[in-house]
Parts: structure tokens; sequence; C-alpha cells
């Protein structure tokens, strides 16, 4: 996805029933132009997946200077209005899941 100003960004994993012993993934790479930065917010997490080290589901969001590292993650209904700035014009985004289904939104905007 390339941001030109400011986007809306909503993915639902399919619902087989129970947890699977593998991850169901989404990955998304969003870019601003060289030069400017991407600010990522929380819009709104699905219930059920907030466990430590979320195990059942979640978000990965990478804005740190080295992307080949595990990004931030989140997975709880709690982490609703996070505002994270990346460290450069890319920003790697991967959903994960292996229970049910669950729904992330995401808000990004190029900043300077």
């Amino acid at each position: 996805m390339r941001s030109n100003s400011e986007s809306k960004g909503e993915q639902a994993v399919p619902d087989p029933s129970g947890v699977r012993d593998e991850f169901a993934f989404c990955n998304h790479w969003i870019e601003a132009p060289e030069g400017k930065k991407i600010e990522i917010k929380i819009n709104s997490i699905s219930h059920g997946y907030a466990h430590d080290g979320c195990i059942l589901g979640g978000v990965e969001i990478k804005t740190s200077e080295d992307q080949t590292r595990t990004g931030y993650r989140f997975c709880s209904p709690n982490d609703r209005n996070t505002v994270l700035v990346s460290a450069s014009n890319r920003v790697p985004i991967i959903t994960f899941n292996r229970s049910g289904q669950h729904q992330i939104i995401l808000e990004y905007k190029i900043v300077s």
C-alpha cells in the first residue's frame, strides 16, 4: 500500500473453528515518499486475544530502524489509541491469528 496522505486499513482473518497449530498471516507494507515518516494509530482490536505474547492473534507493527527484528505486538482492546511513528518511510505490518476471527483497524498518515 502506498500512502499519499491519510488512510485507514481493516483486516479480517478467516474463521476456521478452534485453535489451529499454525498461524494465518496477512502482510502489508506501507510506504511514504522518501524523507517522510508514517504515523500509525490503532483504532480497535477485537476482544478475546489479549494473552501474554499474543499467542492467539494480533498485529505486529515494525516502526524501528532495523525492520529485520520483531516489531511492536498488540492484541488487546486496551491498545486502542496507541500511536507509533516510523523511523523511516516504510512500515511492515503483519496481522496473525490461529483462533477464530479477529478484526484490527489501523489508521495511518504521512508525517514529517
